[in-house]
């Protein structure tokens, strides 16, 4: 089917889905990394005498949404976005594997969905600027596009198998 076999794509899939996942790690750990500095200017700027910079508030928001966005794709690659466990877990593991597949078409289909109007919303940014930092909101505004093209593209990923096995519950034969 594919002119240079199925091996050599299943190792080029994977190395995508790699390279995007350390991309979300680093982007996980870098705004996670601003959020503790402009956090520890704002407690710092409490302490009589330092003054805290005008602008540390939002963007500990924007860093705080960061955080989310470069987070949400790899707790879907991991299984670990938030489902029902109630539900899930006392069905045998085939059942169990039959629903979080569903659980991944849905999310591929919610974030295929809401990808255009994401588009047009930062499409619309363009010329906004933030107000304390001025900085050029487009920059933060891009975060409602790369949570649904995350979600998309990961849950490609685990319907394709590169997401984390299922576990065996304890005592259950496999």
């Amino acid at each position: 089917m594919f002119p240079f076999g199925e091996a050599f794509m299943r190792r080029t899939l994977g190395v995508l889905v790699a390279a995007a996942a350390a991309l979300c790690r680093y982007g996980t750990l870098a705004a996670f990394g601003v959020l503790i500095g402009v956090v520890t200017l704002q407690v710092l700027g409490r302490v009589p005498g330092v003054p805290s910079p005008p602008w540390t508030e939002e963007v500990a928001r924007f860093a705080l949404v960061y955080l989310v966005a470069f987070s949400c794709g790899l707790a879907l690659l991991r299984g670990e976005l938030v489902n029902v466990d109630m539900f899930v877990a006392p069905l045998p593991r085939a059942a169990r594997m039959a629903v979080e597949r569903v659980v991944d078409v849905v999310i591929l289909l919610f974030a295929l969905a809401i990808i255009p109007g994401a588009w047009a919303y930062v499409d619309g940014s363009f010329g906004e600027r933030a107000r304390s930092i001025d900085l050029p909101m487009v920059g933060v505004y891009v975060v409602v596009l790369i949570i649904p093209v995350s979600l998309a593209f990961f849950s490609v990923a685990r319907l394709l198998g590169f997401g984390a096995p299922i576990e065996p519950e304890k005592g259950e034969v496999t």
